[in-house]
C-alpha cells in the first residue's frame, strides 16, 4: 500500500544573509533555488525512507513545472496524478534567512493550488481509499480539505495533517471532519487556538484548550525547536513530552525543510505500524539530519539513521 500526499508543489528561492540582516537595503549573502512545496518535500523525504508514494498536486506548463516533474521522475516518485495546468504559473516560495539560517520572512505565491479542487480529487478518490495513509496540508482550499476527509471517513486510512503557517492553520477552525494526526509548531498552535501567551510547558492547559476546541483531531504533535516536542491525544486525554537534544548553531546549515522532514519521519513510523514514541523519535532524527544539510531534503536521509 502507498502513502498519498496531497498539496503544494513549487520552486523554492532562498536568500541567506552572511551577516545580521539590515532592512530596506541590500544584504550580501547567497541565493539558491530548489524544488519545494510542503507536499513535494514530504514525498521526497518519504522516497528516501523507502516508502511508496503517490503525489497529488499541480504545476504550471512552464520551465519551473518542467524542472520539478523531471526531478520527481528521476526520484521514482509517481507523478501520474499531478495536474499540468496550461494557464497557470507553477507555485513559487521565496524565503529570506538570517545569519543563523532561520527564516525571517517569506512570501508564498501559491494561487495555482486552487486547481486541486473537488473535481480533481473525485477523479482519484479510489486511489486515496486504497492508501494506507493520506497526508494533507493547509495550502489546500477548505472545501477540498473537507471533501477529502469525507471521502476517507469511516475507513482504515490514516489522515496526517500539516499546519504550514500561522495564517493557513486557521482553516482548521472550520473543519469538523475527523483528523487522525495534526503536526504543527508552537507558534502555529498559538495562532490556531488564539492563545498568544500560552506556555509550552503548561501541558495541562494545552490539553484542555485543544480538547475543547478540536475534539475532531485525535492526536496533536507540537514541535518547538530545541525546546522539545509535545504529544497530546484526545482519545485518552493525555500528554507526553519528548526532548530532542540540541543541535549546535555551527552545525545548522539551513533550518528550512526540517519541519517537513519531521513530518515525513512521523509518517514513516505510522506506515511501519510503530508506536507513537518511535514515530516521534523518527521525526526528530529526520529533522536533525535536515538541519545539517544545505538542501531542503537532506542527501544523508535514509532508514539507516533510525538504527
Amino acid at each position: 500500500m502507498c502513502v498519498s500526499i496531497i498539496g503544494g508543489i513549487n520552486i523554492d528561492f532562498k536568500g541567506s544573509s552572511h551577516q545580521k540582516l539590515s532592512f530596506k537595503t541590500s544584504n550580501p549573502g547567497r541565493i539558491f533555488y530548489s524544488s519545494g512545496g510542503v507536499a513535494r518535500n514530504v514525498a521526497h523525504n518519504l522516497c528516501k525512507l523507502e516508502v511508496p508514494v503517490n503525489l497529488f498536486g499541480v504545476v504550471g506548463d512552464d520551465i519551473f513545472g518542467e524542472v520539478i516533474l523531471t526531478e520527481l521522475n528521476n526520484l521514482k516518485i509517481n507523478t501520474n496524478f499531478i495536474k499540468n495546468c496550461d494557464n497557470c504559473r507553477t507555485g513559487v516560495y521565496l524565503a529570506i534567512l538570517d545569519e543563523k539560517k532561520d527564516m525571517m520572512v517569506s512570501i508564498s505565491d501559491m494561487d495555482i493550488i486552487k486547481e486541486i479542487n473537488v473535481n480533481y480529487i473525485e477523479k482519484y478518490k479510489d486511489t486515496l481509499l486504497h492508501s494506507k495513509l493520506v497526508f494533507l496540508e493547509t495550502n489546500l482550499e477548505t472545501q477540498t480539505i473537507e471533501y477529502i476527509l469525507k471521502v476517507l471517513e469511516n475507513t482504515n486510512v490514516y489522515t496526517v495533517f500539516n499546519a504550514v503557517s500561522n495564517q493557513k492553520v486557521k482553516k482548521l477552525k472550520n473543519i469538523t471532519e475527523e483528523i487522525d494526526y495534526l503536526t504543527l509548531n508552537f507558534s502555529e498552535l498559538k495562532s490556531l487556538i488564539e492563545q498568544e501567551n500560552l506556555d509550552f510547558y503548561d501541558e495541562k492547559s494545552i490539553q484542555t484548550i485543544f480538547s475543547d476546541k478540536f475534539p475532531n483531531i485525535s492526536n496533536l504533535i507540537v514541535t518547538n525547536g530545541d525546546m522539545g516536542v509535545l504529544f497530546l491525544t484526545n482519545r485518552f486525554k493525555k500528554t507526553e513530552f519528548f526532548s530532542v537534544g540540541k543541535v549546535e548553531d555551527f552545525e545548522i546549515i539551513d533550518a528550512n525543510g526540517a519541519g517537513d522532514a519531521f513530518t515525513a519521519g512521523l509518517i514513516y513510523g505510522i506506515y511501519e505500524d510503530a508506536d507513537i514514541e518511535k514515530c516521534i523519535e523518527y521525526g526528530i532524527k529526520a529533522s536533525h539530519i535536515t538541519l545539517k544539510s544545505p538542501k531542503t531534503v537532506a542527501d544523508d536521509l535514509s532508514t539507516k539513521i533510525f538504527d
